[in-house]
């Protein structure tokens, strides 16, 4: 996740923000997995506040808890009104 957090928001002459994460739920799939689900929202230099909503599958591995699936989707800006 935070590779592809750099990738896409610390561009070159790009300041990366700050990301805060909100209603997270984890229910427990077994000993050693976890579903967690929550919100996302960035706060970047510009002013922007970019979010949405993320699912993740944990699984305990030899190394610790390791994310084996993300799906994380983006709420789509707002529209400008007309006038």
């Amino acid at each position: 996740m935070r590779e592809r957090y750099r990738k896409r928001y610390k561009a070159e002459g790009k300041a990366m923000g700050r990301v805060a994460f909100s209603r997270i739920d984890i229910e427990p799939l077994g000993p050693g997995a976890a579903l967690v689900r929550g919100a996302w929202r960035l706060s970047l230099p510009d002013g922007s506040h970019p979010g949405g909503l993320f699912t993740l599958i944990f699984r305990q591995l030899p190394d610790g808890w390791k994310i084996v699936h993300d799906h994380t989707s983006a709420e789509e800006p707002p529209k400008p009104k007309p006038g």
